[in-house]
């Protein structure tokens, strides 16, 4: 049976649908494009100067890609609370000791756009540098504003809404210096274009080309030195990686590749960026959303963390609270659905009073809702997920 893919493949049917008629965060003045959203985080603490006695504002719920930029300066993470809304908790930060403090990283969980203007005033009265970290939300507006226009920088990540194999943005709302960019070498120019084929022909989305390019990729791979890929082992069907403990993880989200962060977004994924149609991506992650909120509803121990979708967004993925939620996350892991937890939290990070994040970073199961998702591939995904878990 075919694996489920995690995110979205490259295929005939990415250029279908028309405009979105909804913000794009790509459609912003002064985007500069780079590799990841991670490699964005540290382009914009570099644009602001960050220096090592200084700290940075991060939430207890968080991918550790977002806090290995600010370790990698000698900075330090201060981790603040949520609310039940996922939005910082401004009477905590209020009560604070703000010395070195100088930015605030917000993101906009799951797509679904925060309420940004009370933060907005907050890191306006106290000196704070906004970063709004749109990696989840390349669409919609957040308090009547279009997503990425609320921080002094935003950052955003291709990867999680297009096809690509690599991608993020920075979009700067004030002036701020950046780095030069290096060119990425003609190998790696290659080898994204080949790695966004080679995905899309193994899971059987060139139609008419799938055998073709995937015969013809072996040679590629060799004059590149690529290793083979497919549909079990790469990027795109990362669902079925064995779960990894945090000491595991610390050589590849712990840090940072700087040499990677500082080089240029590849022809053949800028181009995905600004020639892929926008509406069916919009309107079939909508759908897709609404699917699973129509499937799981009224499931003991299942609820939607968020069953309201805001009308002006693109979720990226569907946020749902499982009440125990182990073993039965290893057993969809295995099973190879396209499952996340951001339950690799850092190290040490403390213990907040009323904190949601900590809570949702065991109890918050993510669940694709990409364009790219077949009504028999959301079938399977609702009907495993149901079985695992009633059968709990």
């Amino acid at each position: 049976m075919n694996p489920i893919p995690r995110l979205p493949v490259f295929g005939w049917q990415a250029f279908g649908g028309g405009p979105a008629h909804m913000p794009c965060l790509l459609d912003l003045p002064d985007l500069r494009y780079t590799t990841s959203g991670r490699a964005s985080i540290l382009l914009a603490l570099e644009a602001l100067v960050l220096v090592p006695s200084q700290r940075v504002l991060v939430p207890t719920y968080h991918c550790p890609t977002m806090v290995a930029p600010i370790v990698h300066l000698g900075a330090e993470p201060l981790f603040y609370p949520l609310d039940e809304q996922g939005a910082p908790q401004l009477g905590w930060l209020r009560e604070q000791d703000l010395a070195g403090v100088r930015a605030l990283l917000v993101p906009h969980f799951f797509g679904l756009p925060q309420p940004m203007a009370g933060i907005r005033q907050w890191c306006d009265e106290q000196g704070v540098a906004l970063i709004e970290d749109c990696a989840h939300a390349m669409f919609g507006r957040a308090d009547a504003r279009p997503v990425g226009t609320w921080g002094d920088i935003a950052i955003g990540s291709l990867t999680k809404f297009l096809p690509t194999p690599e991608g993020g943005c920075l979009i700067l709302n004030k002036p701020h210096p950046l780095p030069s960019l290096t060119a990425a070498p003609a190998t790696t120019q290659v080898r994204a274009a080949v790695d966004m084929l080679e995905v899309g022909s193994a899971y059987g989305r060139l139609t008419g080309l799938n055998a073709l390019v995937g015969s013809s990729l072996g040679l590629v791979r060799q004059l590149t030195g690529r290793s083979r890929r497919g549909t079990d082992d790469s990027a795109n069907a990362a669902s079925h990686e064995p779960e990894r403990t945090v000491g595991e993880a610390a050589g590849a989200e712990l840090t940072c590749d700087v040499t990677l962060a500082h080089r240029q977004l590849t022809w053949a994924c800028r181009r995905a960026a600004t020639a892929i149609p926008r509406g069916r991506l919009v309107a079939s992650r909508r759908r897709h959303y609404e699917y699973l909120t129509q499937s799981l509803s009224g499931v003991p121990g299942l609820r939607s963390l968020k069953p309201q979708l805001p009308d002006e967004c693109a979720p990226y993925v569907y946020p749902l609270w499982v009440d125990h939620p182990d073993p039965g996350y290893a057993e969809l892991r295995r099973l190879g659905m396209p499952v996340f937890r951001w339950d690799r939290l850092w190290p040490g990070m403390p213990r907040l009073p009323e904190d949601h994040g900590r809570l949702w970073s065991h109890h918050v199961i993510q669940l694709a809702c990409h364009q790219d998702l077949g009504v028999a591939d959301l079938n399977r995904f609702v009907q495993t997920l149901l079985g695992v878990y009633r059968s709990a």
